[in-house]
């Protein structure tokens, strides 16, 4: 996502839809773009969807007025007229039914809503952000997401890459909630040496943000040493899986799990890095040599972290080295 795009979705009034794996910041992302719109004096509201009972959607987004249904003692604002002029972040639409999912376009479309039990269709003034983790594409082929509200949402759209997908972020994010987490915790003294970092630079980072968080906590925290190695890391982190330490066969076949999908995403990722190494980090003659396009080589090589801008540099080098000698 480049900075020009960013800023030009800051202050449109129309639906912005976050993509992202589980822990990319899509809620950080959400509020980010809120608290440098124009609307940032307004209210900032979240509505977590996977948490909530499916009986309970229409009142809580909606409200409901006295008596609509069996414990609606009074009447009650939904988040909607709550939100007043400001934003609504709607977390994890991916989660709602088919039915839900109805009512949710009625509310992009024409910008009303109607309370529970009652007949006065309401404005809605404010802005929705909204956020999932699931391939909505995949879902509309599956029918377990309306087309049409798929098509809604896909115009403004902000995907968040994995957290190891770009070398350079990672390094200042690890850098930062470091320094952050142990201000926290007051250990400002305690530094990590560089076999400690490099281990994190080199991490898969499934669960993104979140899980890099959890393990620096964890290191601040337990870590008995001034000086933090390896041996501070938690017993649930897993060790680099780019199978660059394989020398033999059998080192080969001991470093694959038992699952077949992941035994085969390691294998991607190992052979895809093997070749883009090989030909200088060159996306186009290397998907042309491999027989698969350039646009299917470039989410591969996201998805798994690998840096092809690292890859040419680190080319570059070497070649100017054998010129030079």
């Amino acid at each position: 996502m480049n900075k020009q795009h960013f800023k030009k979705l800051l202050n449109v009034s129309s639906p912005i839809l976050i993509t992202g794996a589980t822990g990319t910041g899509k809620s950080k992302m959400a509020r980010r773009i809120f608290e440098l719109s124009s609307v940032h004096t307004e209210k900032f509201l979240t509505l977590h969807l996977a948490s909530l009972k499916e009986e309970l959607f229409e009142s809580e987004l909606f409200g409901h007025k006295k008596g609509a249904f069996t414990g609606a003692v009074e009447n009650k604002n939904g988040y909607l007229a709550d939100t007043g002029k400001g934003t609504l972040f709607l977390d994890e639409i991916g989660e709602l039914s088919l039915e839900a999912q109805k009512k949710l376009l009625y509310l992009l479309e024409e910008k009303k809503y109607t309370p529970v039990g009652s007949t006065l269709a309401h404005n809605f003034e404010g802005r929705l952000i909204m956020a999932t983790n699931k391939d909505l594409k995949k879902m509309v082929q599956d029918g377990t997401f309306r087309e049409d509200l798929y098509f809604r949402l896909n115009i403004f759209l902000l995907e968040l890459p994995p957290l190891a997908a770009n070398q350079e972020k990672l390094q200042r994010e690890i850098s930062k909630i470091f320094e952050q987490t142990k201000q926290n915790f007051k250990r400002e003294n305690l530094m990590m040496n560089d076999e400690l970092f490099q281990t994190l630079l080199k991490a898969e980072w499934k669960g993104n943000y979140r899980e890099l968080k959890n393990c620096l906590e964890y290191i601040v925290v337990m870590s008995e040493k001034m000086v933090a190695g390896i041996e501070a890391l938690p017993h649930w982190f897993e060790k680099d899986s780019n199978l660059s330490t394989v020398q033999s066969k059998e080192d080969f076949i001991s470093h694959f799990p038992g699952d077949f999908s992941e035994a085969m995403d390691i294998f991607e990722a190992w052979y895809l890095l093997a070749q883009l190494t090989k030909r200088g980090g060159r996306v186009n003659e290397t998907a042309k040599l491999l027989g698969i396009s350039k646009t299917t080589l470039i989410s591969k090589a996201r998805k798994y972290g690998i840096d092809t801008l690292s890859l040419r540099a680190e080319a570059g080098r070497l070649k100017s080295l054998k010129l030079a000698a």
